[in-house]
């Protein structure tokens, strides 16, 4: 497709990031870069995190489409985790996990309350207790910076850098601002991170990113520019194409065509972020900055494409009357399971981690890798409350399972997943199980075992009970008219609200 379905969506955007271009260009005219190619001391930290990416999209993790090539090959050189399980379904409160090494019932930043709905209730903030890592290395020295382009990300997590600017722009022109940054800053050690969130809706990738996925979805041949542009968010009738978030009565064929078209875009934008990640390591290589920074790229959750369909018309507890797609409503693996991979000093080439570790791991593996000491966390009589070192490559795997956890939903009842091992059970807060799964022999989650394996489902209870009572329940949150309108209007552009 030559034409750009969402050029009128992205024109606005696409301006802002061409004055800032220029901008940014007049001053690498009058202010020279400042790397310093293969310098001593302590390693720079490059944190990549692209919203919105489900494992099963990616190259580590199977898929067939040719998503994320750049990616694949940085990370044959380093570390993959083949099994990372986010500590939450949305962003804020599992990118505040991944920075602090704590489960968001620690750090706080999240919502509240036993029925969640984030369009009417605003999330709380980052605990100002919470000690993220960028905060860690500015007191070591580095300086810091992030560049985002989703405003969960200020709710408290910003300002743990030194300098952070929100940029709602698409994934290359948000890479440009960050290299302009590392120019500008790369004479000592440097903490950058880059959220990248096209993935996310609405789902705008440029034509050379989807076409070619567009054109192997033989269901959606005949989406035009219109009906894709119905397609940026979860569909319109009068584009002709199925609104997919609400159940009832549809046409299958085409709500299959549109599902297909809407997955073609996702992966679109994926592979955009894809080559911008590939751009970024580069310009460091070509800097002389590849040998002395330690790389991650990783994700906060996944996305539904109608995985859990039936589910959610036959419990029918998202608030918003959505049903099947999005993230933020469900603890199932399509938005749990999030990919996480490293490479640099430090870290062992070549290796592939499969165990089930937890998004938390990524604060204190960061510092390990660093060669620094690890951050104080909080007290707590829950040990998987808190993330640990990523084992290294000769570490023994003997020994009982680990107890990971992911909670905080966003819209619906206060639900939690307790799992250990391959064996996971999502239940309520108060401890009423909903669902028993082995994630090894049923990885779509379809078949409760709870009658079958009353063994596993006690032992699971058990740790649910003491995941309750280490968490606090809190309170409600409290007003969208309480935060800033700046921010509102933000989000709003990104669906929320």
């Amino acid at each position: 497709m030559n034409r750009d379905p969402f050029a009128a969506i992205n024109r606005r955007r696409r301006l802002k990031a061409r004055a800032w271009r220029s901008a940014a260009a007049l001053r690498g005219v009058f202010g020279p870069g400042r790397p310093v190619p293969r310098r001593s001391g302590p390693p720079n930290l490059l944190l990549l995190a692209v919203d919105t990416l489900r494992m099963d999209h990616t190259g580590p993790g199977g898929y067939a489409r040719p998503t994320t090539p750049r990616i694949d090959r940085l990370a044959a050189g380093g570390l993959v985790c083949g099994n990372v399980q986010s500590p939450a379904p949305w962003t804020l409160p599992s990118f505040a996990s991944a920075l602090t090494g704590a489960m968001p019932t620690l750090h706080g930043a999240g919502m509240r309350g036993g029925m969640r709905n984030m369009a009417e209730t605003p999330p709380r903030p980052l605990d100002p207790a919470a000690v993220p890592v960028p905060r860690i290395l500015a007191d070591h020295g580095y300086r810091t910076a992030a560049f985002y382009s989703n405003p969960f990300f200020r709710f408290g997590i910003a300002e743990s850098f030194r300098e952070h600017r929100y940029l709602n722009i698409q994934a290359d022109d948000l890479a440009f601002f960050a290299l302009d940054w590392i120019r500008r800053r790369g004479d000592r050690p440097f903490c950058c991170m880059v959220l990248f969130n096209d993935p996310h809706e609405p789902t705008v990738p440029p034509p050379a990113a989807f076409s070619r996925f567009l054109a192997d979805t033989r269901e959606a041949e005949d989406f035009d520019a219109a009906r894709l542009r119905g397609l940026a968010r979860w569909g319109d009738p009068a584009a002709r194409v199925a609104d997919l978030g609400r159940p009832g009565d549809r046409d299958p064929d085409l709500t299959r065509a549109s599902l297909a078209a809407k997955t073609a875009l996702y992966d679109g934008a994926i592979a955009h972020v894809d080559a911008a990640i590939g751009r970024i390591w580069d310009r460091l290589a070509a800097w002389g900055l590849d040998d002395n920074t330690v790389a991650c790229v990783f994700s906060d959750h996944g996305e539904e494409f109608h995985d859990h369909l039936a589910d959610a018309v036959d419990r029918d507890h998202d608030p918003r009357q959505v049903r099947g797609i999005g993230h933020g409503h469900t603890l199932f693996q399509e938005l749990l399971h999030v990919p996480l991979t490293a490479w640099g000093p430090g870290i062992p080439p070549g290796r592939r981690l499969d165990e089930p570790v937890s998004l938390c791991d990524l604060a204190p593996s960061c510092l390990e890798w660093l060669g620094l000491p690890p951050a104080p966390v909080p007290e707590t009589s829950f040990a998987p409350l808190i993330g640990r070192p990523l084992p290294a490559a000769d570490a023994s795997t003997d020994g009982p399972a680990r107890i990971l956890v992911s909670e905080d939903i966003a819209y619906g009842p206060d639900l939690v997943c307790v799992r250990e091992g391959n064996m996971k059970l999502i239940a309520r807060r108060g401890g009423e199980p909903l669902a028993l799964y082995d994630l090894a022999a049923d990885p779509a989650e379809k078949r409760d075992l709870q009658d079958a394996e009353p063994e596993t489902t006690a032992r699971l209870r058990e740790a649910l009970a003491a995941w309750r009572k280490a968490a606090a329940a809190g309170g409600g949150g409290g007003d969208w008219q309480d935060v800033n309108d700046r921010v509102r209007r933000q989000l709003e552009e990104l669906g929320y609200a």
